[in-house]
């Protein structure tokens, strides 16, 4: 290894990259956070251009259906010939550690046994996997990411979770000791006034309307036919007639259809980098976070709550994380809770004071728990672990359970 190199930390996610995709946002936040002493090897579709902060290595650059979320036979090739790359990479940038996002990135990490490996989880597959296939197959599935995130997990130096609920799903299922390591996300400048009323012109807004923004892709985990038949209910019970804002790269058309058949008012738009993002949660009144999948932290609820947008979250949506104001929680899955949780939400943004209240606690929410510092001290105690482990010549599988800077409130272990 060249000593002129030194050694650093490989993070690994075989999906293209960047996209306005949840998980590769959270990624970029990470490597963004680190990017004196970390690098990224991914693929080489990417959705939009990008300036990295931090050394990038480039994978298939083929692979234009990674955009769309799920499994694919072109993802399944991209993987074996990152797989083929991966040990010359390792070499080349004197590795220290690997940090594997995801499970197709801890397949590939598992055949570096030379190094300690770290499994950076972002889901719960036994949970999402059933989404992308007809309901027939949902048992086989369910069965089949179970088996596949316990295997990857035992195959791990150490284990970090993106929320709380993924922490927890993966101790009870394997055992293991597994730690949340909160996001690092950016708290921009607050959104004022008259910021509303240009991005409310902007996107063909009235000015006196309730607006709710649902920004993501329409993939069946979010479950963002929720939004719509909430707003329906919410209308039909006499409640405020809500506007609805999507924001998304998926393709709408069967969404929008569905909101025109139930008579949801709507403007809708491509979900873009900084400035368009900043727009469209300066003309919403709110945000929606229908998620109806559990294990994976919604990128779009620390996006709004940063901005100061107050959240209206189904259950599953927190993702176990403890909020502190900002948002409205449905007591129940489904639609007719999450229609009573955006009720609530718009009664206190009627009172001018209730408004500036829930954008100052969103506001500090992410400011207080998804700071770098809390960020970089579970990573580095996850990595030390890793570092531990491996030099004992043991995998999750044997590790003892540490305690994780208990002052934090960041670790979760068995």
């Amino acid at each position: 290894m060249s000593a002129l190199i030194p050694s650093s930390e490989l993070h690994i996610a075989a999906l293209p990259f960047p996209s306005y995709q949840g998980t590769q946002a959270a990624i970029r936040s990470m490597l963004e956070t680190r990017h004196a002493r970390a690098e990224l090897f991914t693929y080489g579709a990417r959705g939009y251009a990008f300036t990295p902060k931090f050394p990038l290595h480039r994978g298939p650059d083929n692979v234009q259906t990674a955009l769309r979320s799920g499994p694919s036979w072109a993802k399944i090739l991209a993987d074996l010939r990152m797989a083929r790359m991966l040990p010359a990479l390792c070499e080349r940038r004197n590795a220290g550690v690997l940090i594997a996002h995801h499970v197709e990135a801890m397949s590939l990490a598992c055949s570096i046994r030379t190094l300690p490996r770290v499994f950076f989880a972002h889901t719960d597959l036994a949970a999402e996997l059933p989404s992308y296939a007809p309901v027939r197959y949902a048992r086989i599935l369910a069965t089949a990411g179970a088996i596949t995130d316990r295997l990857l997990c035992m195959q791990a130096n150490a284990i970090a979770a993106i929320s709380p609920t993924l922490c927890q799903t993966l101790r009870a299922a394997t055992g293991l000791s597994v730690t949340y390591v909160p996001t690092p996300w950016p708290v921009p400048e607050p959104i004022h006034s008259a910021e509303r009323s240009h991005a409310r012109h902007q996107l063909g807004l009235a000015e006196n309307a309730c607006v709710a923004l649902y920004a993501g892709n329409l993939d069946a985990y979010q479950a963002a036919e929720q939004t719509l038949a909430a707003l329906e209910r919410l209308a039909l019970g006499g409640g405020p007639r809500v506007t609805l804002l999507l924001a998304t790269n998926s393709q709408p058309e069967r969404f929008l259809a569905r909101a025109v058949q139930l008579g949801v008012p709507f403007r809708s738009c491509a979900l873009g980098a900084e400035p368009i993002r900043r727009l469209l949660h300066a003309a919403a009144d709110l945000a929606i976070v229908p998620r109806a999948t559990p294990g994976g932290l919604p990128m779009k609820l620390l996006d709004a709550l940063a901005r100061g947008l107050p959240c209206a979250l189904a259950p599953l949506a927190a993702a176990g994380l403890t909020l502190m104001g900002g948002i409205e929680q449905a007591t129940a899955p489904g639609h007719h809770a999450l229609a009573d949780a955006v009720a609530r939400l718009t009664r206190r943004l009627g009172q001018p004071e209730q408004r500036s209240a829930l954008a100052d606690r969103a506001r500090a929410y992410v400011a207080t728990e998804h700071r770098p510092e809390r960020f970089n001290a579970a990573l580095d105690m996850v990595i030390t672990r890793a570092k531990r482990e491996h030099g004992a010549g043991t995998t999750s599988g044997s590790a003892r359970s540490v305690d994780l800077d208990a002052p934090l409130h960041i670790s979760l272990t068995t």
